[in-house]
């Protein structure tokens, strides 16, 4: 934002500060209604935990973790070179299906 001269700039400060004012009232008074509670954190990490898949990738073994992301890794990769050998299949079929066209004419 530009201010043209030095009075903008202060009306601007003194709305800015009226604003601040009132957000720290209104923040005052919503932790007057609801206080806050202390929770335990083991109660957190039991909810947490309720919601964590049970997979090898979470685990806090080095080698189980290292053969979960190999498998994923391997999965991940078989499906894409599949589908790249498809593609290259169809382009080898279309490209010698012509030549073979082609050559069956000239003998022909």
């Amino acid at each position: 934002m530009q201010f043209k001269n030095m009075n903008e700039l202060v009306e601007y400060l003194g709305t800015l500060e009226e604003r601040i004012k009132t957000l720290e009232a209104e923040n005052n008074s919503l932790r007057a209604i609801q206080p806050r509670s202390e929770v335990d954190g083991n109660v957190i990490a039991k909810y947490v935990a309720r919601y964590i898949p049970q997979t090898d990738l979470f685990n806090t073994g080095f080698l189980r973790r290292a053969f979960a992301v190999w498998g994923h890794f391997f999965v991940a990769n078989f499906i894409i070179s599949f589908i790249a050998f498809f593609i290259y299949a169809c382009l080898m079929m279309v490209m010698f299906g012509s030549l073979l066209g082609s050559a069956s004419q000239l003998g022909g």
